[in-house]
């Protein structure tokens, strides 16, 4: 059954609102459960004036329930694919918060009747459990009829990506060739084959394929890099002192949201270069670098220590492996992380980049990786300031050298420190191709401020903890 945007956008509204009065719900009927009903392994029933202590610490539940179903990736697509999931997830979340609560008031040593968590973890499982079923049979993502615009191989990885995950709700019925791809030829191969699917006519086609109602949406996924690319590779070398750079807009450019202007006159001018705002910028991220990074250097300590025992215990050579990386101004530094490879992974193929499972790792280098637990010594970096928290994924020297020669603007992206997250990181995939990572990270570079740092920092909490993004 087909779902109108407004009918999907209030199941999607609803559902954290159903979540939190589900636990509140499910903490309440603890309590009753506890008052008015023998339990087994019990003393007794609980007395009636217990339940004051719903009154007062109810809202450590209302709170604690949209987080923890957030962290454990309850809110991303896509929703459970089968009727096992479902359960399997939803008991890890309420197992982990009966847990937190037990630790929650222990820790803090406030009176509480500890029996009432026994009964709230498996009631919060059954009460989210029919209402997390009940929003999968009512909410499910808009169907969305899609075509491309371009033919390249960009344009059929953005077409075999939509194929792959169906939770995005949309269905790629086709492509129209770019105009600077020429007319369409055969040599896409077999149509069944291709993800592009069968060409829809030329770009004139698409105001009546759109009126006709066959195509909804239309990506444009040309790869046709200008001289303005070029430009930006050559003004990337230039350094802070550049100045900016402004496009007076057509039609098109003008209908692109959130873009920064200035005016001439009566004339609007697109900043697609701007002054520098680092020297301000810089200050307040270095700040939250120190601040942050000092506060999770402390806090993953024991983490970090128990890492390198595993590391040693478990295979031959140092614990921490130290690379050369290439970061901000193209200038090299060393990289520390716990070794996950064997000593001799690239003595005789050279620089690598990493692959799924990749057999040069150790018996436990996977396991590091999948939870990002290698990365840890890099706060280390951060506080020397030859890395940030979040900024572009440090590359090698190798690598660098040629996707500068290959990828156009790929200079750009040593504007800012490198990261030890970024929002390549939260969004694509760890082997993800380096030109999605680029788009990635001039959009970070464009679109820089402290609260985007603390999203991108929470949301990789999110993804360690669910492991995803592997």
């Amino acid at each position: 059954m087909k779902r109108t945007h407004g009918f999907s956008t209030f199941w999607t509204a609803l559902r954290p609102l159903g979540d939190l009065a589900a636990g509140v719900g499910a903490f309440f009927g603890a309590f009753l459960l506890r008052i008015y009903l023998p339990l087994p392994f019990t003393l007794g029933l609980l007395p009636p004036e217990r339940l004051e202590y719903f009154l007062t610490d109810w809202w450590i539940v209302a709170i604690a329930q949209p987080l923890v179903l957030y962290f454990l990736g309850l809110y991303d697509p896509p929703e459970p694919g089968s009727r096992s999931e479902l359960p399997r997830r939803l008991a890890a979340v309420t197992g982990l918060q009966g847990l937190g609560l037990m630790g929650f008031y222990f820790l803090t040593n406030l009176t509480f009747p500890r029996t009432v968590i026994l009964v709230f973890a498996p009631l919060n499982f059954l009460i989210l459990y029919l209402w997390r079923a009940l929003v999968l049979r009512f909410h499910s993502p808009l169907d969305r009829r899609v075509a491309i615009v371009g033919r390249s191989a960009a344009a059929r990885e953005l077409a075999a990506a939509i194929r792959s995950y169906g939770w995005h709700g949309l269905t790629i019925v086709g492509y129209v060739p770019a105009p600077e791809d020429g007319p369409a030829t055969d040599d896409a191969g077999d149509e069944a084959q291709d993800p592009l699917g069968p060409c829809l006519g030329t770009v004139q086609d698409l105001p009546r394929l759109l009126g006709d109602g066959e195509v909804e949406d239309v990506i444009l996924a040309s790869d046709a890099y200008s001289w303005q690319t070029r430009l930006m590779d050559q003004l990337a070398d230039v350094g802070p002192r550049r100045g900016s750079v402004l496009l007076l807009p057509g039609p098109f450019e003008s209908l692109i949201g959130r873009m920064r202007y200035r005016w001439v006159s009566d004339l609007p001018l697109i900043e697609v270069v701007r002054q520098t705002e680092w020297r301000v910028n810089r200050p307040l991220k270095r700040g939250l670098d120190l601040i942050a990074g000092l506060v999770l250097l402390l806090l993953t300590l024991p983490l970090m220590v128990l890492c390198a025992l595993v590391v040693r215990l478990t295979s031959k050579g140092p614990v921490l492996y130290r690379q050369t990386r290439v970061g901000i101004g193209q200038q090299e530094f060393s990289l520390m992380k716990f070794r996950t490879m064997r000593r001799d992974a690239e003595e005789h193929t050279g620089e690598t980049l990493a692959q799924p499972d990749d057999p040069r790792l150790t018996p436990v280098g996977g396991l590091l990786r999948r939870y990002r637990l290698d990365e840890l010594p890099q706060l280390f970096n951060v506080l020397r300031g030859t890395m940030s928290l979040v900024g572009p994924r440090p590359e090698r020297p190798g690598f660098v050298k040629s996707f500068l020669e290959e990828i156009p603007g790929y200079t750009e992206r040593f504007s800012l420190a490198p990261g030890l997250t970024g929002l390549a990181q939260i969004n694509g995939h760890y082997h993800s191709s380096a030109e999605n990572k680029l788009r990635y990270d001039l959009a970070y570079l464009a679109n820089w401020n402290l609260w985007l740092d603390l999203s991108i920092l929470l949301r990789t909490v999110k993804i360690v903890l669910t492991s995803r993004g592997t």
